[in-house]
């Protein structure tokens, strides 16, 4: 065989070999990338929450809901603006596409509304909405004890009585009027409190104030 001829299917043969070599070796690499991130899958919504929760808002105000999806990766993302939003009764308050709830406002005496969201087939998250027409004419505002242990939790619940329909549990929208908030910690949005080690003796205060109004006073005496 002439030696151009024998060097041309030389050549050939390393040209086969080198593409099936570099085959298998792109095989592998997909093989190995596959098993280390899945084909690069995005993670999958989980569960949705949204809050604030359990809100009582006046027909003059209006409440922005938020959001979140968790993730089956473990993360977690504001989907305030991607969920599908609904208000249960829209004649007491609407949600908008954005997470905007907004009361009627003739409202007079007091309604409730189921807010949620949805998005693909995970479970709807759910809260309710508390509407009224007007100020309250009454707060009451009660703990669990008036005479508290020193580094103990204590709990507080304000319940408002309006012009018109049964009083309402108002704590999660009330603000926390403390004469001490050193050494009793209060945060507006839940009725929890804690107080510190130190307060052993001491006389604390607490009112709930809501749309302008004032509860009556809650009198501890830490033991």
């Amino acid at each position: 065989m002439h030696p151009s001829l024998r060097g041309l299917l030389f050549m050939r043969n390393f040209d086969r070999k080198y593409s099936l070599i570099a085959a298998v070796s792109v095989f592998f690499l997909i093989i190995i990338a596959s098993g280390c991130t899945g084909f690069f899958v995005n993670p999958s919504l989980s569960s949705l929450a949204i809050g604030p929760q359990d809100q009582t808002i006046l027909t003059s105000q209006t409440l922005q809901m938020a959001a979140t999806g968790n993730f089956s990766d473990g993360s977690t993302q504001n989907l305030t603006g991607k969920v599908s939003w609904n208000s249960s009764a829209p004649s007491c308050a609407t949600i908008n596409s954005g997470g905007l709830v907004t009361p009627v406002k003739t409202i007079t005496g007091v309604c409730n509304t189921t807010i949620s969201a949805a998005s693909g087939t995970v479970s709807t998250a759910t809260t309710t909405v508390t509407v009224t027409g007007g100020t309250p004419t009454k707060i009451m505002l009660t703990g669990s004890t008036n005479t508290p242990q020193a580094n103990s939790a204590i709990t507080f619940t304000a319940t408002a009585t309006f012009s018109s329909g049964p009083p309402q549990d108002i704590t999660s929208s009330v603000t926390w009027i403390v004469s001490d908030p050193t050494n009793l910690t209060l945060t507006n949005g839940a009725g929890n409190g804690t107080l510190s080690a130190g307060s052993s003796g001491l006389t604390i205060t607490v009112q709930a104030s809501f749309a302008g109004v004032l509860s009556n006073t809650w009198t501890l005496q830490v033991q």
